[in-house]
Order: structure tokens, then C-alpha cells, then sequence
């Protein structure tokens, strides 16, 4: 049998391409909806970046008022660094006068003893003492003690130019001797050299710990000799 298709041309062309309508539909139903899926994840990305966002910015500003709250300890800390660096500087150099004493004290010759010592960075040592002296010796054997204390003392290394002031022949009664010596408890004159030493404290130089960004500080001036921190006096 055969078929005679009487259409126009137009209207064959037309029908031909009516059955790809729905397959390019379909597909741009398809497409619209892979983009709306891509958009929809991208917001969803989106949004919780900015929640991680906004949580890193509420984190940065509990540290920075945290960090607020605790300079005033950083600046305490400052203060302290400073007031040590001060305090280290002032006593590199101060002469420790309790060791300087002592050392004077291990130094002197076992028959001399001390009335009063004055040490004092200004003005200096001022020592009296005494040594015993007796008829059976001649007045140079007592003296060679005095010597002796003057040679001691100045080979210290904290101590310089010790010269000796006075010296005289005395009696030195200041103690209380044994009833039955003197018949009661005054005191037994005892003959005796007395000298008064003189000298000069070395100031310390300065010293490699010194710490190079310490302030400058002015040390305070040394006052009277059992008065001033800086001195010593023994009696």
C-alpha cells in the first residue's frame, strides 16, 4: 500500500521538531534545577562561614578584652624590671659594711682589741684600739702590734690608705675582775697602747652585670656613721 503524505512542506518541518520540544524542556527543567542545588549549597557554605566568621570575631574580642585586663600586671611587671635593674645597680655599688667589718675583725692580731669602729663610704674608717703594754716590755714591743694592725688592715682589698692617727701609752680598765683580786667588782686598770687608725673604704667599680638599660639612678649620700644604711659602726 502506498501512503501519500499531502502536507505542506511547512507543516512536515513544524511536526518534525515538536517532539524535541519536550526533551529541550525536560533539560531546562534539569539545568535550572543543578543550578538552584548549586546555589542552595553555596548559601549553605555561605552561612556557615559566616557563623565560623562571627565566632572567631567574638573569640578575637573576649582575648583582647582579656588581654586588656591584664596589662595593668604587664605594666607591674615593667615597673618591677625597672626597679630591680635600679636596685642592682645601687648595690654593685655600695661596700657590704657588715663583711668589711668582719674582715677587720679576722685581721687584727690576737693582742689588740677594738673600742669603737666607724666605717662610712665618705669619711672613711675610724678605729680606736688598744694593745696591752706591760713594765717588762719596752714601749716598741707594744707598738710593733700597732704596726702590725695598720699593715693588716691596709692589705685588705676594700680598704686603702690606713695611717695611723694617735697612739699613746694609757691605762684600759673596763671590766670587772674577780672579788678576790681587788676585793670587790670595780674594774682593773690594765697599762695599755691606745691608737686611733684611720683609712679609706674602696668605692666599687663598675661591674659587667651592671644592666645596660638600668636607669640612671643617684646612689643616696651615705650619712653619719651609725645612722646611714651604708655604714657600720662597732663598739
Amino acid at each position: 500500500m502506498l501512503r501519500i503524505n499531502l502536507l505542506p512542506r511547512e507543516v512536515l518541518e513544524r511536526r518534525r521538531y515538536e517532539g524535541w520540544y519536550r526533551w529541550v524542556a525536560i533539560l531546562a527543567v534539569g539545568l535550572i534545577l543543578i543550578f538552584l542545588g548549586i546555589y542552595v549549597l553555596l548559601m549553605l557554605e555561605a552561612s556557615s562561614k559566616a557563623a565560623q566568621l562571627q565566632s572567631v570575631e567574638e573569640s578575637a574580642t573576649q582575648v583582647k578584652a582579656t588581654a586588656a585586663s591584664l596589662a595593668i600586671f604587664e605594666n607591674k611587671e615593667q615597673e618591677l624590671v625597672k626597679r630591680q635593674q635600679v636596685a642592682v645597680t645601687a648595690l654593685i655599688g655600695r661596700v657590704n659594711m657588715g663583711e668589711l667589718a668582719n674582715e677587720i675583725s679576722l685581721v687584727l692580731p690576737d693582742e689588740v682589741w677594738l673600742d669603737a669602729l666607724t666605717i662610712n663610704e665618705s669619711t672613711g674608717i675610724v678605729m680606736t684600739a688598744n694593745t696591752p703594754r706591760s713594765a717588762s716590755e719596752s714601749m716598741d714591743v707594744a707598738y710593733k702590734s700597732v704596726a702590725k694592725t695598720l699593715v693588716r688592715i691596709n692589705e685588705l682589698p676594700d680598704v686603702i690608705d690606713v695611717w695611723l692617727a694617735t697612739a699613746a701609752n694609757g691605762t684600759w680598765g673596763k671590766w670587772a675582775v674577780s672579788p678576790t683580786v681587788t676585793g670587790g667588782n670595780a674594774p682593773l686598770p690594765v697599762d695599755v697602747v691606745t691608737f686611733q687608725a684611720t683609712g679609706k673604704v674602696v668605692a666599687p667599680g663598675p661591674s659587667a652585670a651592671t644592666p645596660a638599660a638600668a636607669p640612671a639612678a643617684s646612689a643616696p649620700a651615705p650619712a653619719a656613721s651609725t645612722a646611714a644604711p651604708n655604714s657600720g659602726s662597732t663598739q
